[in-house]
């Protein structure tokens, strides 16, 4: 009987010591969480508090912690405004030589030199890859905002068609488009037609004439898809995961023009919207790509 009696109280002292240090470490918890809080917003934390506690000495570690990241946020602001400003002025440099050249082709071209007409397309060519690249640093270092908001997808897909049509044209290329004039999702316009513009180029360069691209767009419960379908050569099952990467070319692509960044540059301009892309693709049977939009 006294052994029970016994095992009694020291299970009640177990419980009370229990409860007690339960309470001041629920305190201290609430007592950093709320100071974490108030160096988030900028406040002040330390007045009052006794300098001996453990949540005197926790705070001044998450201040230490605070100002670090504040100053590395500030450094990486100043970087992103310098990066910006050096794409701007090589941009300006480049494109002025550029321009001056294309100018001249046009006048030699009028006069009928031999091999004008190739110096101009592979000015274009180098014009195109210049663009890609500096599209693909301002995303890279966030420059471009993008402003999404409630848009009509068949404007969208418009803008994208118009960019492209003349490339398919050239190759007897049909394009259908099997979307709603009333389908609207949250998005950016101008950016998410050159998402799309990025797809359809790929579609294009990788059909053979007489080919069709089919873009379809399927309201879902969450997101909106945006199908592009072609008829070109297909993705080998190997590289279906990699397309997306920059500068990533598959073996389909090698006697293709192109530089690897319109699927790294779509993804990225859609993820940043919060939406994906996915892919399926059959070798020798064509691709699909779908862009999906949350709703």
């Amino acid at each position: 009987m006294n052994i029970l009696i016994i095992l009694l109280v020291q299970l009640s002292l177990c419980c009370l010591i229990w409860l007690y240090f339960r309470r001041k470490f629920t305190a201290f918890s609430d007592s950093v969480c709320q100071s974490t809080e108030r160096i988030l917003h900028g406040q002040p934390v330390r007045e009052g508090l006794n300098e001996e506690t453990l949540t005197f000495k926790m705070i001044t570690e998450l201040e230490k912690v605070e100002d670090i990241v504040r100053y590395r946020l500030a450094e990486n602001e100043k970087e992103k405004q310098e990066l910006q400003e050096m794409i701007s002025e090589i941009t300006h440099q480049i494109k002025t030589p550029l321009f001056n050249i294309h100018m001249y082709c046009e006048m030699l071209d009028g006069q009928m030199v031999p091999g004008s007409s190739t110096v101009k397309d592979q000015l274009d060519r180098l014009d195109f890859l210049l663009n890609a690249l500096i599209r693909s640093s301002r995303l890279e270092t966030s420059m471009i905002r993008l402003n999404p908001g409630q848009n009509k997808v068949i404007h969208t897909i418009a803008i994208a068609v118009n960019n492209i049509f003349q490339k398919a044209e050239n190759k007897k290329i049909e394009i259908r488009v099997d979307c709603r004039s009333t389908i609207e999702v949250s998005h950016d316009p101008k950016w998410t037609a050159e998402a799309i513009e990025n797809l359809l180029d790929n579609a294009v360069k990788y059909t053979p004439e007489n080919g069709l691209i089919q873009i379809s767009v399927v309201p879902g419960e969450m997101y909106t898809e945006i199908q592009v379908k072609d008829t070109g050569c297909g993705i080998e099952p190997d590289e279906i995961n990699q397309i997306f990467k920059r500068f990533c070319r598959g073996r389909n692509a090698s006697g293709a023009e192109g530089l690897g960044l319109g699927l790294y540059l779509a993804k990225k301009i859609i993820v940043l919207q919060g939406g994906f892309i996915s892919s399926r693709s059959e070798p020798g049977k064509g691709s699909c790509f779908s862009v999906h939009l949350k709703k």
